[in-house]
């Protein structure tokens, strides 16, 4: 296999390491290809087995590479798991900090705005139409948990309007965080300030009708605008509660 050189400098272990990783991300190995042997890579690398052995234990940890005993060691294939739940932990350690989720939030959700009209079906176009004439219908009832649960079902249906199943699978992850930050952002800002309801309802309407109207500019300027307010909002009264 071509690409190896000989270990000069720096720790063996981590040497190899960064050749695997360097090749990966060249193209010269890709998932599913199998690996050379521990006294192959030893040989080409001119290192000690114990040093191969170190720097593959390392990456199959990091979930680069499988070792499957009594077949060989393979590039392993990516799976969406492997990028989200790292995120999910961090949310988990970040959950007291309300303004980071919201950032994270606001980073996935401008760019599902602006997919979701290019993208939307007409199935999922008339979902989101649907949830704005419920969202219309409940005004006059003022703030209730109905309005927050289409407030949060207005926003997964837009990511899942995107069309990328990988925002979706981030945004479905936290789902829960997510949920919990808007009943929160939501119940100080309107306790706060006076026709936050109807506001909050014209802005997810002029959202949907950005998608509809397949503007991607403006409908990614408006979610951007909308959740900019709510983090705003809620920074503020935080930070004189």
């Amino acid at each position: 296999m071509k690409g190896f050189k000989p270990v000069k400098t720096r720790r063996t272990s981590e040497s190899i390491l960064e050749q695997i990783k360097t090749l990966i991300l060249e193209g010269q190995l890709v998932p599913g290809d199998k690996l050379l042997t521990e006294r192959e890579l030893s040989e080409k690398l001119q290192v000690s087995r114990a040093s191969v052995r170190e720097a593959l234990s390392a990456l199959n940890l990091a979930g680069i590479l499988e070792i499957k005993h009594g077949e060989g060691i393979y590039i392993k294939r990516p799976e969406a798991n492997a990028v989200i739940e790292p995120l999910v932990f961090i949310l988990l350690l970040e959950k007291d900090k309300v303004q980071n989720i919201l950032e994270v939030r606001k980073a996935l959700e401008v760019e599902a705005a602006g997919l979701a009209a290019e993208r939307c079906s007409p199935e999922l176009l008339r979902e989101l139409e649907q949830i704005i004439e419920e969202m219309e219908v409940i005004l006059p009832q003022g703030e209730g948990e109905k309005a927050a649960q289409l407030d949060l079902r207005f926003h997964l249906t837009l990511v899942r309007a995107s069309g990328n199943p990988l925002i979706g699978s981030l945004m479905s992850t936290i789902q829960e965080i997510i949920g919990q930050t808007l009943r929160v952002t939501r119940a100080l800002w309107l306790s706060a300030t006076a026709g936050t309801t109807q506001r909050l309802f014209e802005e997810h309407r002029e959202i949907f009708l950005a998608v509809a109207a397949h503007d991607k500019v403006r409908a990614r300027d408006l979610m951007y605008q909308h959740l900019w307010k709510v983090e705003v909002e809620l920074t503020r009264l935080l930070r004189h509660s």
